[in-house]
């Protein structure tokens, strides 16, 4: 995505380009399952509330496209690809469909769109 102070150099407003480029919030994790788990809405999100069973979901995404989490809570957060989707991790490989991907305790994950149905995760060190 971009930044706001690209948008805005296209003659966007700073609150037209704030919403176009995405934004930041923070989100707490929700639910046990994909279909439960809290929606991520913004680009850069930081997460609260993961206790090793609750999760978030990754929007659906356009290929080239990605968004970005920490998890600022003291369990680990099960990320869940959009329905039909899966999350692969940077050396290992394909994911599985729908399957959650654990992101640690205070770390920071990009998630990229690489094809309809793969998500790249790479995990700060």
């Amino acid at each position: 995505m971009s930044l706001a102070k690209e948008i805005m150099g296209g003659g966007i407003s700073p609150g037209a380009a704030l919403s176009i480029g995405g934004g930041a919030g923070t989100l707490a994790a929700t639910g046990s399952a994909q279909g439960d788990a809290a929606l991520i809405l913004t680009t850069c999100t930081l997460v609260t509330a993961a206790d090793g069973t609750k999760g978030v979901i990754l929007p659906a995404m356009n290929i080239g496209e990605s968004c970005e989490m920490f998890n600022n809570a003291g369990s680990t957060l099960k990320v869940y690809p959009p329905t039909g989707s899966a999350i692969c991790v940077n050396g290992t490989g394909l994911g599985s469909a729908n399957a959650a991907f654990s992101q640690l305790t205070y770390k920071h994950t990009r998630y990229s769109c690489y094809s309809s149905t793969q998500i790249m995760a790479i995990t700060s060190a």
